[in-house]
């Protein structure tokens, strides 16, 4: 008995291809904000997130101490968290 071969789909036959598409993640870099006009380096003071964490427009995601407060940094897309590269402490230009 010979095997059956699947039938073709109809836009197949007009010429038409399916292409599947995969998608890369859009990896946006968060850096360190001017908090004042004198501020040339800020220290992260806290992550209020965590890595794998999902965030919001709008969440705060980190602690920053500049030359003349602490301040909230908040995020201003949607997405997760998917790494850390300044850990608690660290002062970053």
């Amino acid at each position: 008995i010979p095997a059956r071969l699947p039938r073709a789909a109809p836009w197949a036959s007009a010429g038409m291809r399916l292409h599947m598409a995969t998608t890369e993640p859009k990896i946006t870099e968060v850096t360190m904000p001017a908090l004042s006009s004198t501020m040339t380096e800020g220290k992260i003071v806290s992550w209020e997130k965590s890595v794998g964490d999902r965030v919001s427009s709008g969440d705060v995601i980190m602690v920053v101490e500049s030359d003349k407060a602490n301040m909230d940094v908040e995020t201003y897309e949607d997405g997760f968290l998917a790494r850390i590269l300044v850990e608690e402490g660290e002062p970053v230009p």
